[in-house]
Formats: structure tokens, sequence, C-alpha cells
């Protein structure tokens, strides 16, 4: 049989060429990503506000999404799994619900060994499931703690954000941490906010806590807070090194809101300074000044990463509103592997080019540099509110496509940037060399 050796080196290299989708974000032009070694699709389409993901032991994506009667913040939580068996970025159908009835304005799903833990942001609850005997099981409900939080002015920020880990030394058991905003733009919290439910207690805005839940659900305690000085850190996660990250949103300009007063910021706490003495990260008292990049007041932890535009803070490209926040996956290319990547809201209620903030980036925790891994302003973009890194992709969840947090139809979609390997022709070289010195194959 002849082979032309212009059709072998054809085929070999098309082994390797990525497949890209229509109508998904723009990869960056930053000189650390190069387009060849990323494959971006559209993994799923028509859902209702997805939010946030995991992914289940069989690989599939569980993702938070709200049915709404009138917009996100009126609205009924559901858990959607979704599957795809031929891992060609694309979910295979549009999934199964293993969970509904859940408060709604899913804002947060985790998981915590057989548990499924989930924060509705709006009524203010975190929920404890118990998973079924398989990933496709319908999940059973345990309880609810539920956040009261004070009557008169409304507060600016509730709950939003969980972070499991197993609970060191007590096999079976895992903590929870959990965020809970500042009841204030620019001032700290004074109003206690009451749990009840599995676990009863007084909170304090501008804070992380965490408590800890026994490997059946039955048993919830040990509550202690863990940071202060936080406006609203509505993204948290574990570092392989049990290290805590987390965002932080900044101040908004008093009398002009749509203007950031001080920088999103990227926050840690190493592992063996989580428990004891509780971390203060300055809000209010001590920020980086949006415009500038300047530290203005005293007292607290700086942040790792400052979140002011780019390349000018005077001028450049804007990014605000930190949502959740992930780990680069391992198998990503350039160096991307070593960095955390964070979505922004940006504009509260607009989409495409009118909201010039809602950006994907990638930030440098060791460095504090940052870049906006896919720009903000893209047309079909809303809110690239939530995260999930597996270990070759990173999947984006854009909680509302139009933009709009208050519409009834399903502009919810997940993205999958998946990484690509390195060309197959380096593996298939000395074939190829062998192949092109014979002209014929018996």
């Amino acid at each position: 049989m002849l082979i032309r050796p212009r059709v072998i080196l054809l085929f070999l290299f098309g082994l390797a060429l990525p497949h890209y989708a229509s109508a998904v974000p723009v990869l960056s032009s930053d000189p650390r990503v190069d387009p060849t070694r990323f494959r971006v699709t559209t993994f799923a389409t028509g859902l209702f506000f997805p939010s946030s993901m995991q992914q289940l032991s069989d690989g599939s994506i569980l993702v938070a999404t709200s049915v709404p009667t009138g917009g996100f913040y009126n609205s009924t939580g559901q858990l959607r799994r979704l599957v795809d068996a031929n891992a060609d970025g694309v979910a295979d159908n549009a999934g199964t619900v293993v969970y509904s009835g859940l408060p709604g304005s899913l804002s947060s799903v985790r998981k915590a060994g057989n548990l499924t833990v989930v924060t509705s942001a709006q009524t203010g609850s975190i929920t404890f499931l118990r998973d079924g005997a398989t990933p496709a099981s319908a999940m059973s409900l345990i309880g609810t703690i539920h956040f009261g939080f004070p009557t008169g002015p409304d507060p600016e920020h509730r709950t939003y954000a969980l972070a499991t880990r197993p609970t060191p030394g007590v096999p079976g058991s895992h903590d929870v941490f959990f965020n809970l905003g500042s009841e204030n733009n620019f001032a700290r919290s004074t109003r206690a906010v009451s749990l009840t439910g599995m676990l009863t207690a007084s909170v304090i805005g501008d804070s992380i806590y965490k408590f800890t839940v026994n490997g059946d659900g039955s048993s919830v305690g040990g509550l202690e807070r863990v940071a202060s000085g936080l406006r609203n850190a509505a993204g948290i996660a574990f570092a392989a090194n049990g290290d805590l990250y987390f965002e932080d949103n900044g101040i908004d300009t008093p009398g002009n809101r749509v203007e950031s007063f001080s920088a999103d910021e990227l926050n840690k706490i190493s592992s063996a300074d989580i428990g004891g003495a509780v971390e203060d990260f300055g809000y209010s008292d001590r920020y980086v000044q949006y415009r500038t990049g300047n530290i203005i007041g005293t007292g607290g932890i700086d942040p790792l990463v400052a979140f002011t535009p780019l390349p000018n803070p005077a001028n450049g490209v804007e990014a605000e509103g930190a949502n959740e926040i992930a780990f680069a996956p391992a198998n990503f290319s350039g160096g991307l592997n070593a960095g955390v990547f964070v979505g922004f809201h940006g504009q509260f209620n607009l989409g495409g080019a009118q909201n010039e903030e809602n950006a994907l980036a990638w930030a440098d925790p060791s460095t504090g540099e940052y870049f906006n891994f896919f720009a903000p302003g893209q047309a079909g973009v809303g809110h690239l509110d939530g995260l999930l890194s597996t270990t070759d992709s990173l999947f984006a969840a854009d909680i509302s496509s139009t933009g709009s947090m208050f519409t009834n139809t399903a502009t919810g979609v997940i993205y999958q940037i998946t990484a690509v390997p390195e060309p197959a022709i380096s593996m298939f070289l000395p074939t190829v060399l062998l192949l092109l010195r014979r002209r014929r194959i018996d």
C-alpha cells in the first residue's frame, strides 16, 4: 500500500489539533497563553442561574442551579448532574436533577465525604444532603442551618461561600468553612446574626467561620471564627498543602456604587494558622486604593493580590466583583498550573460589552501579578461567577449570559477550558522519519 508522506504528517498532526467550539469566550493574548494548548467548549447551555460546581466520583459534574419565578433572588434551588461520557467538552444531554426544593439563590455547593453541602444566599441557609448509592442517585435531606439576619436596614451582604476539608485527626468528619459578609459598604458590622436549626449560635459579619460535621451529618458543632476584617469573602478554596485562600470584594465608592473605591483581593491563611488567634485582614481600616494601588490606613494583613485595573490603575481594564476562586488545573501549560483563577461578576445586571468588569482572571499569589485569561466585555458573556478545577480542565459557569439577574429564562452557560497535550507528532517522530525514508510499506 502506498502511503503519501504528506498524508502521514497531516494525520499525525491532526491527532493533536484542538477543537474549538463556536461562540465561546476568546482567550487572552498574554504570551503565557498558548491557544494551541487549550480547548474551549460550551459544556452546557439552557441552565437556570448555574452558580457553583463540584466533580463527582465518576467524573460527572454537579451544578447548583436556581429555577426562577421572579429571577435569581426569587427562585427554587436544584442540583443537576451533567455527564460528558465521550470527553468532547460538551455534556451529553440536559442532565438529571438529583435534588430539588432547596431555598433559592444557590451560591455554593461543596462535597464533604458522602455529604453535599449547599448555601442559599438570599434566604441565608446552609443545607446538608446525604448522597445516594451512586452519583446518579437522588440525594436526601439531612437538615439545615438557618441565618437570622437582623431587622431594620437590610445588610449589604449575606452568606455565599463554602469550603470543606477532612477534619485533622478526626477520621470521617469534615470542617465546613463559610463566609458572612459585612452588613455595611464601608464600615465594620455591629449587629449579630443568629444561627438556628442544626447549629445554634450567634455570629458577626466581615468574617469567615468554620464548624465540624461528622460523617453521617447527624452532629454539627465546634463553631469557630477563622478570619475577620473581610468585606465579603464570596470565594473560598483550600490549596493542596492545606492553606486557605479566599477573595474579598472591594468597597464601592459612596455615592457612586458602580465605581470601586478599593480593590478586590486574594488572601491566604496558612494551614498552621487556621484556628487559634483570628486573623484580621483590615476591612475597613486598611485597603488598597482602586485607582492608584496605594495601601491606605493601618492594621490588618495585606493581600497576596490586589485586582487594580490593568495595566494602569488610573484608566486600565477593570475586573470587579470577585466571586468563586479555583486553583489552576495541574495539566495547564505555560506555568499557568501554579496560579489561582478568579471569576468576576462585574456590573450587577449587565452583560456583553456593557459589562466591562466581568473578567476571568489568573493570579500568581507568589508575585502579586494577575492577567485576564478571558477579557471582560465579551459578547454573550454575563457573569463568570462559578469555577471548578479538575486535573485537566477549568469549568466556568456564567450565571446569566445576558447579564440579567431578574430573567425567568434559562440563560446560564458552563464553559470548559481543557488542557491540550503536547502535539502528538513528537511521540511519532521516529516512525515519521522512517516512513519518509521508505516509499512503500508492504
